[in-house]
């Protein structure tokens, strides 16, 4: 029987653009397991230290982009696929994040590339079903970030705790 776990997390970055919004889209370099593909900010939750989910997501947005948050959105649906070479069932909890209109990121070495693109781009750009879902959901949520719609619900790191 498959087990269940939930040790990563998604974060997609979206900022203001003159014709609804942009996602940033992220490249994984050479030599990586998923090399040239491209996927949003991602990574797993440091389980030992006592990291959330959402702390994890925080830590890995700063640590790959380097950008500055603006507002902060928990997606409401989690990610989920299926991994047979562990037969694992995994559940992601999903985020996103806007940023600044014309913000630029400082990506890290898990990365080769970046580009930003509207959410139908974004989603075509994509291998997972799950990853193009939760895409469409930001892009259709976020259209006008002065009024967040469903799919998305803010969060208040500062009041749950964040340093």
């Amino acid at each position: 029987m498959p087990r269940l776990r939930s040790n990563i997390v998604a974060v997609y970055v979206v900022r203001p653009a003159e014709d609804g919004v942009e996602l940033l889209m992220l490249q994984r370099p050479d030599g990586h397991r998923f090399a040239g593909a491209w996927q949003t900010v991602g990574g797993h939750i440091e389980e030992k230290q006592g990291e959330t989910a959402w702390q994890a997501a925080l830590r890995e947005l700063q640590e790959e982009t380097g950008l500055d948050v603006e507002r902060w959105f928990r997606i409401d649906r989690p990610e989920t696929f299926y991994n047979p070479e562990n037969d694992t069932i995994y559940l992601v909890p999903a985020f996103a994040a806007l940023v600044a209109a014309g913000a630029e990121p400082t990506i890290s070495d898990e990365h080769q590339a970046w580009r930003w693109q509207t959410a139908e781009d974004a989603a075509r750009s994509v291998d997972w079903a799950a990853m193009r879902d939760s895409i469409l959901t930001v892009g259709e949520a976020l259209a006008d970030p002065d009024s967040p719609g469903l799919g998305v619900t803010e969060m208040y790191p500062d009041e749950l705790g964040a340093d």
